[in-house]
């Protein structure tokens, strides 16, 4: 399980930070082809055309993988808190059974209850025989 984990979060990092990385590689490369002008400058038309389309599909390309890696990572967190509350619920039952009675000292097993485990006041003990009471 441990390993799934790390895999799932190395892809979703990956998908994040490549469409990231493709975003700032296009827009540098924009940024140094521009002119005092601002517009930017070619050497050709058909690089022109060329530079243009591939950085736009890349562009367009990389919207997704950084919506995609979002996703794979918000929903492996929700995963892994609902692992986590199921751990702990499982680990909760079981020390519940262990540690605790059945029957509250309130509210005897002979009524039906549960099962009479502990007895918090002796069976000998009663008011009549307490010396403060007088």
């Amino acid at each position: 399980m441990f390993w799934q984990d790390v895999f799932i979060v190395a892809v979703g990092i990956c998908l994040l930070a490549g469409g990231f990385g493709l975003r700032v590689w296009v827009s540098r490369r924009r940024f140094y082809r521009r002119g005092p002008g601002g517009l930017q400058h070619y050497s050709s038309y058909s690089k022109a055309v060329l530079s243009s389309m591939i950085e736009g599909f890349l562009l367009f390309v990389s919207i997704p993988m950084m919506i995609l890696g979002m996703l794979v990572l918000f929903f492996w967190s929700i995963n892994l808190i609902e692992r986590g509350r199921y751990i702990i619920k499982d680990s909760d039952k079981t020390e519940k059974s262990i540690a605790e009675p059945t029957a509250h000292f309130l509210v005897p097993a002979e009524k039906g209850f549960g099962s009479k485990k502990i007895s918090p006041i002796p069976n000998n003990h009663s008011l009549a025989s307490m010396s403060c009471l007088g």
